[in-house]
C-alpha cells in the first residue's frame, strides 16, 4: 500500500489525534485535521492533492459529515472513510452512491481502519 495524504475530518481532538497516530504510524501523511466542513474544505484547498478523507458523521456546528465528504470528492476528488459511531442503515444509503471506501463504527481497532484502507482502492493521484 502506497503512502495516502489524508485529512481528518473529526470534532473530538482525543479521537483525531488517536487516527494521526495510526495513520502515521502505518506511513501515511496526515495533512491536516478539521472540526467542521469550512475547515475540511479549506486545508483540502491548500493540501491539495489528498488522497482520503477520514471522517466522522456528526461534527461540531452541527456540520455534516456525509454533506461535507462529498463536497471534498466533487471539488478535490478525495475518497472517504467514515468513522463514526453513527453508521445506521440510513447514513450508510446517503453515501453509497458515490461509493465512499468503508465504514468503521465507533470505538474502533487500529487494524479495522488499517483494513478499510488496505483492501479498498484509492484511485486518485499520488
Amino acid at each position: 500500500m502506497r503512502n495516502l495524504k489524508v485529512l481528518i475530518v473529526e470534532d473530538e481532538s482525543i479521537i483525531a489525534m488517536d487516527l494521526q497516530d495510526i495513520l502515521a504510524d502505518a506511513g501515511h501523511t496526515v495533512v491536516g485535521i478539521a472540526m467542521t466542513m469550512a475547515q475540511a474544505l479549506q486545508i483540502a484547498a491548500d493540501a491539495a492533492p489528498i488522497d482520503l478523507a477520514v471522517l466522522d458523521i456528526d461534527l461540531a456546528r452541527g456540520d455534516d459529515g456525509i454533506e461535507t465528504a462529498d463536497r471534498l470528492r466533487k471539488e478535490h476528488g478525495v475518497e472517504a472513510l467514515f468513522v463514526s459511531a453513527h453508521l445506521e442503515e440510513e447514513e450508510r444509503a446517503r453515501s453509497l452512491g458515490w461509493k465512499p471506501l468503508g465504514f468503521v463504527g465507533k470505538p474502533y481497532l487500529p487494524s479495522q481502519v488499517l483494513s478499510v484502507l488496505q483492501d479498498g482502492a484509492i484511485t486518485s493521484p499520488a
